[in-house]
């Protein structure tokens, strides 16, 4: 009797589910160095804030946290790297934090600034896609020379995440989702104190997706079939 009861169910929302959504669900995934900060007085967030109708998602904690990425990756690209070819020196630590990349909120270097990390020697290699593995090496000299060559690099990472994930559509038959935004990781390596590479990872993030479940909508024939069995269930059900 359950068992009809439900089944009844399932063909009202399944009747609903071929014309209109059963569910819209938005969703946020955020993640900010928070360089590069749009004001809330900026005009470019104005602008934007015009362009997007009210969802009511958006509070006062969380409207003023965009930052402008297409400004981050262009000033991050003016960073120097390091061309011995050529004869040309990277930057310092010092220019690229005039250019505006820190991994610290203060001076001293004692608090770091969230969704960023230092790396050091393999690791900091590793993040501009160089790492390497350490040679076989049995002489104490050579794997001081080797020490001392990792420890010259120092690197840094940056992660920015701006993701919105909208499910517009979710019934018995199909799913259809779409996320849209940027999710990038801008890393920085330094050798000997100047900049040896410097690379962006990721980039703008456009995701459509649709997904069938177990069931396809039925057609007239199922509903009036099932609809006629989930009735008689209901009125043996009252006659109880």
């Amino acid at each position: 009797m359950q068992r009809l009861l439900l089944l009844a169910a399932i063909v009202v929302v399944c009747e609903g589910c071929a014309t209109i959504p059963v569910l819209r669900k938005q969703s946020f995934d955020f993640k900010t160095t928070a360089l590069f900060k749009l004001p809330c007085d900026n005009p470019e967030v104005l602008d934007a804030k015009r362009e997007v109708a009210n969802d009511g998602l958006e509070t006062e904690a969380n409207q003023c946290n965009s930052v402008h990425m297409l400004r981050m990756a262009d000033r991050f690209m003016t960073i120097q790297e390091t061309d011995e070819s050529r004869g040309i020196q990277g930057d310092t630590i010092e220019q690229v934090r005039q250019k505006g990349f820190s991994i610290f909120l203060d001076t001293a270097g004692r608090l770091r600034r969230p969704n960023s990390r230092p790396l050091y020697g393999n690791d900091a290699l590793a993040a501009v896609g160089m790492g390497v593995s350490p040679p076989p090496l049995q002489r104490p000299e050579d794997i001081k020379a080797y020490a001392d060559y990792m420890a010259q690099h120092y690197g840094e990472e940056y992660m920015e995440r701006d993701i919105k994930a909208v499910a517009d559509r979710f019934c018995l038959n199909r799913r259809e989702s779409l996320e849209t935004g940027d999710d990038r990781v801008f890393a920085i390596v330094w050798r000997a104190g100047r900049v040896f590479k410097r690379v962006i990872k990721g980039g703008p993030v456009n995701n459509p997706k649709q997904e069938r479940g177990l069931l396809i909508c039925p057609g007239n024939f199922i509903v009036d079939t099932l609809t006629g069995v989930g009735g008689k269930a209901m009125t043996t059900f009252t006659g109880f």
